[in-house]
């Protein structure tokens, strides 16, 4: 538990210990017992249907497992989660750092497409914040003006920020040609930032088993797809799940997803 009013969780349990402080005054309060009994009984429901809002009943997560997010660059929803997070004691790693030490209670926060916004607003929200990212890129942008160019990727990479991994570019065929758009892919960002990528990403779908197996032909460490439930990376590492944020998150919203890696109700 984190003290003062940081985040929303401590927020909450605060809110919950003054609830029932008044709701002890209540009962002993001088009214006659009926009033009491129906106030009391009031106070009983709100209290069972905040209880069952906020999860409290759920399972919470194994805080050895990282919570891996997909995530939109948006500052209004990334920043109050990210905040939420570090003050309810989580730590942000890149899927690299997740491999090879993980932490517990560690947040894996990713982002696809290889769009110019993850350079010129995620990379500042990110050195704002001290956090670390994920980002998925392809060839792509050497065809694309609206894709992140190698002088970019290179400064993402040389920020300490931002770890870079792979993505299938559009049309990239299938069965050989595919397994070749991986390797591809794969050495041309290994010539880009000079660093060979530990992870690739592709979205769930009737190729993904395909795809799954082509990122492991090429060497990748870890694959990441789209799911509802994040496993530890060694038991599938191949098919791990991300979380896909929704637009706006809310601040109850990232205390669930904190506590019980919920965040819809």
């Amino acid at each position: 538990m984190t003290w003062g009013f940081a985040s929303f969780e401590t927020r909450f349990r605060w809110a919950a210990a003054l609830w029932a402080v008044l709701m002890t005054v209540w009962c002993m309060s001088p009214l006659p017992w009926g009033v009491r009994v129906v106030g009391g009984a009031v106070w009983v429901a709100i209290t069972a249907a905040a209880s069952a809002r906020f999860a409290w009943w759920r399972p919470r997560l194994p805080r050895e497992v990282p919570i891996c997010l997909l995530a939109e660059v948006d500052p209004g929803t990334l920043e109050p989660l990210v905040r939420n997070l570090l003050a309810s004691g989580y730590r942000f790693q890149t899927v690299g750092e997740a491999l090879a030490r993980p932490t517990r209670k560690s947040v894996v926060l990713t982002f696809d497409g290889g769009g110019r916004e993850q350079f010129t607003v995620l990379l500042p929200l990110l050195r704002r914040l001290g956090v670390k990212a994920t980002c998925f890129v392809s060839d792509q942008g050497m065809r694309d003006a609206g894709h992140l160019k190698p002088l970019e990727l290179q400064e993402m990479a040389r920020s300490g920020l931002i770890e870079l991994g792979g993505a299938l570019p559009d049309g990239a065929g299938e069965g050989e040609a595919l397994l070749a758009a991986v390797v591809r892919g794969r050495r041309w960002l290994t010539g880009v930032t000079g660093r060979l990528p530990e992870a690739f990403a592709y979205v769930p779908g009737p190729g993904a088993a395909l795809l799954a197996r082509a990122a492991e032909a090429a060497h990748y460490r870890v694959a990441m797809t789209v799911g509802a439930r994040t496993e530890p990376f060694a038991r599938a590492p191949f098919a791990v799940a991300r979380r896909p944020l929704p637009p706006g998150l809310r601040p109850w919203q990232a205390y669930l997803l904190a506590t019980r890696g919920r965040y819809r109700w």
